[in-house]
């Protein structure tokens, strides 16, 4: 099969792809909205049980505490699986977007004069996806993410388990319970917020780009 390749086929072909990726990124995107509306909605209703049987039987009956020891831990399963799949599915957003505006370069270099009339960039590394998105390029993008925010809401719903088992098994009052909730809950924002930061740098590491932004 010697020979250049047939520009028509290539494009052909690269639109195809182009196509595809789309719709894979597409898919990241429902999957990562379901994944939090299901873990947020199992959040919210739970909040209401532990309201109604506080209501009923007091914040300190033994019914309560059994409940809450057994739902919080859940939750925190719930939302620490969810963050997980979301930082995944982060990355893998990016690196959809990465192998998109490889695609794009080469529609603009068939565009010659005319590549003017793309408002979208062509180059193929995380900078270039994130100005595609209108993003900045700085850490604190990490912190605006959905499975930043699901990290926060499942350390704090590990702090309140923390402060809750710690007071029922030491009877310690309740400032210093929560104070001690607290603190869990700082601890797993903290770890929670390397593995983020660890999980989306895998992203640019993943091939290098062939039409990297300037300067890089």
């Amino acid at each position: 099969m010697a020979g250049a390749p047939d520009p028509a086929r290539l494009l052909t072909a690269l639109t195809t792809e182009h196509f595809t990726l789309q719709g894979a990124r597409s898919a990241t995107t429902a999957e990562g909205a379901s994944r939090s509306s299901l873990f947020l909605g199992a959040v919210s209703s739970a909040l209401i049980a532990l309201g109604f049987i506080a209501n009923v039987s007091g914040a300190s009956s033994a019914l309560f505490r059994t409940f809450a020891l057994t739902v919080l831990p859940t939750l925190c399963f719930l939302g620490l699986v969810t963050f997980i799949r979301l930082v995944e599915l982060g990355t893998e957003d990016m690196l959809y977007g990465r192998a998109i505006n490889r695609i794009r370069s080469h529609y603009l270099e068939l565009a010659e004069d005319d590549a003017r009339l793309f408002m979208m960039g062509a180059h193929d590394d995380a900078i270039g996806v994130m100005h595609n998105m209108g993003l900045g390029v700085s850490t604190a993008q990490l912190y605006l993410t959905n499975s930043f925010a699901i990290a926060v809401i499942t350390a704090v719903l590990g702090g309140c388990t923390a402060g809750l088992a710690l007071g029922v098994a030491t009877g310690w009052s309740l400032g210093v319970a929560v104070a001690a909730g607290a603190v869990v809950a700082v601890a797993f924002v903290v770890v929670l917020a390397r593995f983020t930061r660890r999980g989306y740098g895998m992203a640019p590491a993943l091939g290098d780009p062939l039409f990297p932004s300037p300067g890089q």
